[in-house]
């Protein structure tokens, strides 16, 4: 019991660990904001955060620290810009190009690391938004009926991607994602790869989806 109690304290004194901040270099992220139609979305609200946690999805999340340390609004033709003071250590950096609170979809870019800096400068991929009563959910129900084994899926047609990976986070912590958010009245394309686990072969399928006007479409996936 001791040893469990002392390697929780380990975990957290990692975990807690104080981000510090280079007084003199600063950072500086750029992006633009647009519509399902292209067009520019204009005083939205960006959000920067700095977190010691290098995994979202880490069990002890909670207990590191983050600091919300960027804040900005769109322009007229939908671009931002912020500038933080560079940080000394961290986990990961996050840009929240839109909050869940509004009429759009929420959108992250996690993972962000200083390697994908250019002289402290960041310009991050074009950030689409959904209107919300434009999205269906598209829940997919695993079915392995077969000896291969399932090793991704990959979604390709109009998709409201929430969080986007700059850096991929570690295979350990890879989940097939199986609840997405996408665009009504569309036919999707779910491509999936499979390992012949006999041959070591690796296989890749694609299957058509065809979503209507539902908040929700339920798929099976056999494979």
């Amino acid at each position: 019991m001791k040893k469990i109690i002392l390697l929780l304290l380990l975990i957290s004194l990692q975990s807690c660990e104080v981000i510090h901040y280079d007084g003199e270099k600063k950072l500086v992220i750029k992006g633009f904001i647009v519509d399902e139609n292209n067009q520019p979305i204009a005083n939205n609200e960006v959000n920067l955060i700095v977190s010691s946690s290098g995994q979202e999805s880490f069990i002890f999340s909670s207990l590191s620290e983050t600091n919300y340390i960027g804040k900005t609004t769109s322009k007229t033709d939908g671009s931002y810009v912020m500038v933080i003071p560079k940080p000394s250590n961290f986990g990961q950096i996050v840009v929240e190009t839109n909050p869940e609170n509004n009429l759009f979809n929420r959108k992250q870019f996690v993972n962000i690391q200083m390697n994908n800096f250019i002289n402290y400068q960041l310009n991050l991929p074009e950030s689409k938004l959904y209107l919300k009563l434009d999205l269906s959910i598209l829940n997919v129900t695993l079915n392995h009926v077969t000896n291969y084994q399932l090793q991704k899926i990959e979604y390709l047609g109009e998709v409201a991607n929430e969080y986007e990976e700059i850096n991929s986070y570690e295979e350990s912590y890879y989940l097939y994602n199986t609840n997405i958010l996408i665009k009504k009245n569309q036919t999707l394309i779910l491509k999936y790869t499979v390992k012949n686990p006999s041959t070591n072969d690796i296989l890749i399928f694609e299957q058509n989806v065809e979503i209507g006007n539902e908040p929700q479409t339920d798929y099976i996936l056999n494979y």
